[in-house]
């Protein structure tokens, strides 16, 4: 077939147009999330302290401790995020610990999400809420202010956080970051067993709650 010099530069062109209008959105993707991770501006000698309280979605378990989400977050932030995270643990043992924390760390802004290990226990649902709301009400008498993850329903195949999450928050007036960790589950590149997500998993946690914690500090 036969292509004259005015179709071959015409194609050329398209070509050349398509490779343009690529690279800009790549470039634009890459700004837009270099613009996330701009460190905080903050007095450094009074920065703020920001802990992570959970359980093993909070300690990183499905991948090393530096890729957990309190030490990508920290790195987006550039200010250091408390990994106050322990496997297994459920709300009536994270409510009874949690005193020791706001005595050791005095924090900014606690970082909750708890409940997963409950469910899994088959524990009820009012009881899970209750120590939540009991939580949140000792996270603000201390001064901090609260941001509440909602944990995946196991009732409902992980695909959205349980309901009382949002009640709870309501209800407390604390700010909710709704299927943060539904959402990460849902996808197989992002999760490293059915209940944990991998390191890019924990990295798109922590880029979600990054825009939180900013909106947080203003």
């Amino acid at each position: 077939m036969h292509i004259s010099k005015l179709e071959f530069f015409a194609v050329v062109i398209a070509i050349f147009l398509g490779l343009h209008f690529y690279n800009q959105q790549m470039v634009e993707s890459e700004q837009l999330e270099e613009m996330m991770e701009i460190p905080l501006y903050f007095d450094e000698e009074n920065p703020p302290v920001i802990v992570a309280f959970g359980n093993s979605l909070t300690y990183g378990s499905g991948a090393s401790r530096e890729k957990s989400y309190p030490a990508w977050l920290s790195k987006m932030l550039g200010v250091e995020v408390i990994n106050a995270g322990v496997p297994g643990e459920t709300t009536s043992e994270g409510l009874k610990r949690l005193p020791s924390v706001l005595k050791r760390y005095r924090p900014t802004i606690v970082i909750l999400s708890e409940g997963a290990n409950d469910m899994l226990r088959g524990k009820r649902y009012s009881t899970i809420r209750e120590n939540l709301r009991k939580m949140i009400e000792s996270i603000k008498r201390s001064g901090a202010k609260v941001l509440l993850i909602g944990m995946p329903d196991i009732n409902a195949l992980l695909m959205d956080d349980a309901g009382f999450y949002e009640e709870v928050a309501q209800q407390t007036g604390v700010t909710y970051v709704e299927d943060l960790f539904a959402d990460v589950l849902a996808e197989d590149t992002l999760k490293s067993d059915y209940l944990h997500p991998n390191g890019e998993g924990y990295k798109a946690v922590a880029k979600k709650l990054n825009q939180a914690i900013r909106e947080l500090l203003e």
